[in-house]
């Protein structure tokens, strides 16, 4: 089994980098952290994930089913920050969904115009109502305050899940959990969706079951990266996962290449999404 030792970013393809970068600022408090090789690097001051932003001119429309989101603290906030993306979304270019509550969340939903579905959630009527821990509904060390943020009424608290689909939830769970190590959550019994994390990590992958023909898998710049310990341990997960590939029914990953001397690999899980094997940062 592969021991990753942490989620360490998410990817995102976008049409501009000057056009969604900005909008990813102002509407969700993400951050620059670098630009360069192609790439424009963002993160929340609150979560030490990455976000990599890739630029494609000619990039598709993702499906909701390929989104990513924030949390903020309150219910109300949620129906703030609908109130402020109405305001916003002409200059923006936004497409708006409006608030709706489902089963433990409260949210509302917008697509920016790099062609990706965003989700500003809060789960205080789950902890309320469900019984939720903190942990879960509160994925947060300390309480953020953004002053980008000050007659708003909301103010994202921390970079908190991104998305993916599958076929088949049971055998993308197994999957997840004996191949990859990863915790499968179900923090709702009735109903369907399974929530993939890192045993060290609070933000999370959301697992959707999408059986439709129609159904498009994650792209390789919409990838999800786990850390391994070493360059040697990258290697042998290589190895690993190609000698095996047939009996975990994936194809064989891509070759083993290299990041600024981190050893890196990427594979593609049961349904076809893309994923990536990286060495940690020394």
């Amino acid at each position: 089994m592969i021991k990753p030792v942490g989620l360490v970013h998410g990817h995102y393809e976008c049409r501009s980098f000057a056009q969604s970068g900005p909008i990813l600022e102002e509407l969700l408090a993400l951050e620059v952290v670098s630009r360069g090789n192609g790439q424009l690097i963002m993160k929340h001051p609150n979560t030490d994930w990455l976000l990599i932003l890739h630029e494609s001119a000619g990039a598709s429309n993702k499906p909701h089913y390929h989104h990513y989101g924030v949390r903020v603290a309150t219910d109300q906030e949620v129906d703030n920050a609908y109130a402020y993306l109405q305001k916003r979304k002409d200059d923006l270019g936004l497409k708006i969904i409006p608030p709706e509550t489902r089963r433990i969340a409260h949210s509302v939903h917008f697509i920016e115009p790099g062609g990706n579905y965003w989700e500003i959630e809060s789960y205080e009527g789950g902890a309320k109502k469900h019984g939720l821990s903190s942990e879960v509904a509160y994925p947060w060390r300390s309480v953020f305050v953004d002053s980008r943020f000050p007659d708003r009424g909301y103010v994202p608290q921390c970079l908190s899940h991104g998305t993916t689909s599958c076929f088949d939830l049971v055998r993308a769970r197994n999957f997840y959990r004996n191949v990859l190590a990863l915790e499968v959550m179900h923090p709702f019994p009735d109903a369907d969706p399974y929530y993939i994390k890192h045993a060290a990590n609070p933000w999370y992958i959301v697992n959707l079951q999408t059986p439709s023909k129609s159904r498009v898998p994650s792209g390789v710049q919409q990838r999800f990266t786990l850390a391994l310990e070493s360059n040697d341990a990258v290697a042998q997960a290589h190895r690993w996962l190609s000698q095996n590939a047939a009996s975990f029914e994936i194809a064989a990953p891509r070759p083993l290449g290299s990041d600024s001397g981190r050893a890196s690999f990427i594979f593609t899980d049961p349904d076809a999404n893309c994923w990536e094997m990286i060495a940690a940062s020394s």
